[in-house]
Formats: C-alpha cells, sequence, structure tokens
C-alpha cells in the first residue's frame, strides 16, 4: 500500500482510525473472540487476542487483508453523533459490558460516534474520513500478539524491537495485577463511595520500589560511572524523580548535585531561526552543547564551578554566585530532555555515563479497543502544571502540544532504547486526581478558539473518571510536581 504524502494529517486521528478499523474487522472476522488494542508500541498500538489465542499469524494476516479491503473500497467511514440509546442496544446485544459502563458515564444523549458499515462505537478521539491517508498500515506479529504499525512518510522499515521498553510494558501488567485495576471501570469501582486509599498507597509504593533499584543499580555502578543522565518527554516527571532518586541514593550512601539542560540553552540571539522565522526550543541545536560537556569534565576533574541558570524571560543564560563541586561519594546528575542524545556519551565516553529514560505509560484502557494515551495523559498533567505554575492558559498549552509531540519523536523516542534503566512514572489513580483542576482550565477554552475542539474532547473523557480529592495524595508524589503543595522545590 502506498503511504500517505501529505505533512498535514494529524498522526493522532490517523491512529485511532486505524485501530477503529481493526476492531471492526475483528468484529466481522473473530466475532468470538476478546480483543484488545493497548499501549503505544514501536511505532504502532500493541493488541492481542486474550489469553486464549496468543499468537496467531493467520488470524493477523486475515485483519490485514480485510482492513485493506476496507481502505480500497468504495463504503465511507462516517463520523455522526448517535442517540445513546442505540449505542446501549449495540453494546447489550454484544454482551460488552465494558463499553455499557462507559457510556453510563457520558452525561449526554446524543454521543460523538463513527460508524463503517456494520461497525459502530462512540468516538473518544479525532478521527480521520480520508482512506488515502491511511494507507502503508502493517499487522506485524510480536510476541504473544502483534503491533498495530503506523503509516510513515516514507515505506516502512522493518519493524525494530524494543526489548527494555515492552519489559517496562510488561511490569505495567505486573502492576495492573497487583492493583486489580486494568480499566477505567475497575478503577472507578474502587474510588467511588469510599476512597480506596490502599490503592493510592500501594501505586505509590510500587513507584518507590523501582526508584530504589534503580537507585541500587546506579550504586553499582560508581565510582567509574559518575555521571547519570536522566531523559524522557514533556510532564513524564523527571523533575521529581530525579529528587526521589537522590533520596534513595543516600539510602545507598551516595549523594548527589544536579544540573538541568534547560539552564544550558543558548540565548536566544545566538539561536538560528527555523525557515518560518520561528524558534526551535525542543531541538538539541538549542543547548548550548560544549558548555555544558565542559561543565560536566570539570566538575569529574574535581574543579569548582560557577552554576548555570537561564532566564526564560530575558533569553540569555548566566553563571550566578552559587558555586558546584563534585565532592567524593557523589554523583552528578544532569536532567533535561536530550539526556539521551548519544552527542554526550560520544563526549564523555560511555564508562563515564549512566542513563534513565523516565516516561507515562498508564497501565489503563478506557475498553477493549480504546486505550488511555500516555500522550493525553502527559497533556492534562502539564495543562494543570502550566496554569498553576507557569502562567500558561489551556488554550496556550493546547496549541503548542502538537509542537511538543514532534519535538519528542524526534529528539526523545528514539534514543530509549539507549537507557540503562527505565521508570515509568504513570499511577494508575492519577486521572481522577488530575480531573478536578483540568477541567477548570479547560473550560476557560472559549468556542472561537482553534483549541475549543481539544479541550472538549479531553473534557468528555475526563467525565469518564472518577475525582479523586487532592489531600490524600503524598507529598512527595510525582503528582505533586502538576497539583502543587510538593514537599520538594522546583
Amino acid at each position: 500500500m502506498t503511504p500517505p504524502n501529505s505533512s498535514q494529517i494529524d498522526p493522532s486521528a490517523q491512529h485511532a482510525t486505524l485501530g477503529f478499523l481493526l476492531a471492526a474487522a475483528v468484529e466481522e472476522l473473530l466475532p468470538e473472540r476478546e480483543f484488545y488494542i493497548e499501549h503505544s508500541f514501536i511505532g504502532g498500538y500493541y493488541c492481542h487476542f486474550g489469553i486464549q489465542h496468543q499468537h496467531d499469524p493467520e488470524a493477523i494476516g486475515r485483519l490485514e487483508g480485510r482492513m485493506e479491503e476496507y481502505l480500497n473500497g468504495e463504503r465511507p467511514l462516517v463520523l455522526e453523533t448517535v442517540d445513546r440509546k442505540e449505542l446501549s442496544e449495540r453494546f447489550r446485544r454484544r454482551e460488552r459490558t465494558d463499553k455499557l459502563e462507559i457510556l453510563d458515564r457520558l452525561d449526554r444523549e446524543e454521543v460523538p460516534a463513527a460508524r463503517y458499515g456494520h461497525y459502530l462505537d462512540y468516538r473518544l478521539e479525532p478521527m480521520l474520513t480520508d482512506m488515502a491517508a491511511l494507507q502503508g498500515f502493517r499487522l506485524e506479529p510480536y510476541d504473544s500478539g502483534f503491533v498495530l504499525r503506523f503509516p510513515t512518510t516514507g515505506p516502512l522499515e522493518p519493524m525494530r524491537d524494543s526489548p527494555k521498553l515492552y519489559r517496562v510494558i510488561q511490569q505495567r501488567h505486573d502492576w495492573g495485577r497487583a492493583l486489580h485495576v486494568n480499566n477505567l471501570r475497575q478503577l472507578n469501582r474502587r474510588l467511588e463511595g469510599k476512597l480506596d486509599r490502599e490503592l493510592i498507597l500501594v501505586a505509590e509504593a510500587l513507584h518507590e520500589k523501582t526508584i530504589a533499584e534503580i537507585a541500587v543499580g546506579l550504586a553499582a555502578g560508581y565510582p567509574q560511572k559518575r555521571v547519570v543522565f536522566i531523559s524522557g518527554p514533556s510532564s513524564s516527571g523527571k523533575t521529581t524523580f530525579a529528587k526521589r532518586l537522590s533520596i534513595q541514593l543516600q539510602a545507598n550512601l551516595l549523594n548527589t548535585i544536579s544540573i538541568s539542560l534547560d539552564d544550558y540553552f543558548l540565548d536566544r540571539a545566538d539561536m538560528q531561526p527555523q525557515t518560518d522565522g520561528t524558534l526551535d526550543f525542543e531541538g538539541l541545536e538549542a543547548v548550548d552543547v560544549a558548555r555544558l560537556v565542559s561543565a560536566i569534565r570539570r566538575l569529574l576533574a574535581g574543579e569548582t564551578i560557577p552554576r548555570r541558570r537561564f532566564s526564560f524571560k530575558r533569553g540569555q543564560g548566566y553563571d550566578n554566585d552559587e558555586t558546584m563541586q563534585l565532592g567524593k561519594d557523589q554523583l552528578l546528575v544532569v536532567e533535561g530532555l536530550h539526556g539521551l542524545n548519544p552527542v554526550f556519551t560520544d563526549e564523555l565516553g560511555a564508562d563515564q555515563v549512566q542513563r534513565i529514560y523516565v516516561s507515562a505509560i498508564t497501565q489503563l484502557n478506557i475498553d477493549n479497543e480504546h486505550r488511555v494515551s500516555g500522550s493525553d495523559n502527559r497533556l492534562l498533567r502539564r495543562l494543570v502544571r502550566d496554569a498553576q505554575f507557569r502562567g500558561y492558559n489551556a488554550e496556550e498549552t493546547l496549541l503548542r502540544w502538537p509542537a511538543v509531540r514532534r519535538g519528542e519523536s524526534k529528539h526523545v523516542f528514539k534514543y530509549q532504547e539507549e537507557a540503562d534503566f527505565m521508570f515509568n512514572s504513570a499511577l494508575v489513580f492519577e486521572l481522577g486526581v488530575l480531573r478536578s483542576q483540568a477541567e477548570l482550565v479547560l473550560r476557560a477554552v472559549a468556542k472561537s478558539s482553534p483549541a475549543w475542539e481539544q479541550a472538549q474532547r479531553l473534557l468528555i473523557f475526563l467525565s469518564l473518571v472518577a475525582p479523586v480529592p487532592l489531600d490524600p495524595i503524598p507529598r512527595d508524589s510525582i503528582l505533586r510536581e502538576f497539583i502543587g503543595r510538593s514537599v520538594f522545590e522546583y
């Protein structure tokens, strides 16, 4: 199939539409089987047929062929609103209790929906009706399931394995089993009525256990490897993770000093504008790599150096009066978007560096075919944080988000397998915690705004989650970086 060429295609809408058509093909060809679309993985969605049919290449081939027929046929994919009673009746006939409970939470009689011939489902993400924009997908077996691979601007390359990330994803399943929560239906039942505080405490304990294990691993690399780079996409909780990691390293008799990559931005006057005249703050080109590498080398040599800061208001970096020195029994922690970029290991030597990747891989599904997007999870974190602490309203954050995502794809995700350790910062209950604050800022988006449809989509999504009060959340939680009242200073 010929891949799409247009750079105007919304990737999220493209991915959601392909997932919808895959679910339609499963219902048509394999109606007796359980089917699950889960997390993002190596350029697609990881999917499986449950424990009864864990590896079935023949079925995967049939589904791919039927989806190709859909894309090359004349039947349209229709985006509409439908009466909730029609959807309810359909889900009852199909014995889809996972969808019925979600539908009951939608406080509206007319529900956004997508229809393709025999298949009808509610619509929770942007979708496309242009079948040409979906050409170039593949279904490829992986482990006990398969990956729905998304189209790229050229022919799909052979699928690259990502075993480290897959282990984190498997850990996500283990955590779901430990907490007895794998989807919103199960989560809401534990949060409504009398709040299940044990759920919060156990989820936080799983975080602390993992951070402690990473600290032990870092300590094993000492004294040869004294530089620790921490990277991850926006709003993954890198900063709080670094602070909690420092505490666990102290428990292993190692202290830390820290550097933020953001303090080593080039002065705006020295940055090269893009072809459209704007400045790219997401690229490595925005970082003064030479100055940062020099500072790290001087610290490793035992020198005392001034602490670097960057004024975002003035667009300039400066050395303040505070000094830094890497003492005995200390590690240098460098945190920022580009921490996994190989330029740093090339300059400093892999024998001196350890690397950590932090992301938010939610363990929840909405229902069997609708995943909770990790990107949406991080966007909600960012919306709340930006409004409280950075002076940005929801419209500004929403309109900036596509550029942030492009920067992550270009500069972060492709290096994640280079990490020595990975940490999943998602908390099973966090959407309920973010809900009240996120709803306030999203409702302020005007209907005339280009961000209004995105705001409404997120409000619908949040309405599916039982709210959680802020008070029970531990003061050192990753979430406190976004909702406030943390024990840490930022």
